[in-house]
């Protein structure tokens, strides 16, 4: 824990991991599953929470996430290892007009979550998952089924090892050798990993692999972006 927690604080303090923008495939999942936006301040609600959504964005960095989730009108939360990232996520969404942020956004591990069970109607993971050992990850899913509330979505997306730096089918680990993200574990997947990841208890309803080809180099990467729902029972 105390090893990934620096290897997260240099990367963010180097403000190699500053993104502002949502992932358009997580905009997606909210359009068909929660909200979709139908005018300037328009919105039609595609979820029977019968209320705000309760939502978490796990591993949230200095957060795009918690604040697109304010802006759609999720009740929003959000918790990261980085110390630092949660000062910029705390700044951030209190200019978005997000109360509370000392509560709402917290600093700690994806695989020790400090909320109560079934708390959450919506947990959201963005290239988080697949940045720490397998070992870890799967303790971090067996967290996100606690807090989630029974028909609650969990969308999260993972790196695929079928790319062109890779056999296809590769699913290993290795470590970061690159200044993005220097000294910390990509661990990458293909479906028989995600197949292992996935706790018994929730039911994955999608599992898209978008893959990105560099025309001019020739080389391409793909991620996989799952949705996942909480069995009622």
């Amino acid at each position: 824990m105390d090893d990934r927690k620096g290897q997260w604080e240099t990367s963010y303090q180097s403000r190699q991991n500053f993104v502002f923008y949502p992932c358009e495939e997580l905009i997606r999942f909210v359009a068909k599953y929660l909200r979709k936006r139908v005018g300037l301040e328009e919105y039609q609600d595609r979820h029977a929470f019968g209320r705000p959504p309760r939502w978490l964005d796990l591993g949230c960095g200095i957060g795009r996430h918690v604040v697109y989730g304010h802006e759609a009108g999720m009740d929003v939360h959000g918790m990261d290892l980085s110390a630092s990232a949660v000062a910029m996520a705390r700044q951030w969404a209190a200019r978005a007009g997000v109360g509370d942020v000392e509560r709402r956004i917290r600093q700690g591990s994806a695989d020790t979550l400090p909320w109560e069970d079934g708390y959450f109607d919506v947990v959201i993971s963005h290239g988080v998952l697949d940045s720490m050992p397998f070992n870890i990850a799967q303790r971090a899913i067996a967290e996100v089924r606690r807090v989630l509330r029974a028909g609650g979505y969990f969308y999260c997306d993972l790196i695929s090892g079928d790319d062109s730096a890779h056999a296809r089918e590769f699913a290993g680990e290795q470590t970061v050798r690159i200044e993005h993200e220097r000294d910390t574990i990509q661990s990458y997947f293909n479906f028989a990993k995600i197949e292992r990841l996935i706790d018994s208890r929730l039911e994955l309803l999608e599992c898209n692999l978008v893959k990105k080809t560099d025309v001019l180099k020739g080389g391409f990467i793909g991620r996989y972006h799952c949705v996942l729902r909480k069995f009622q029972t």
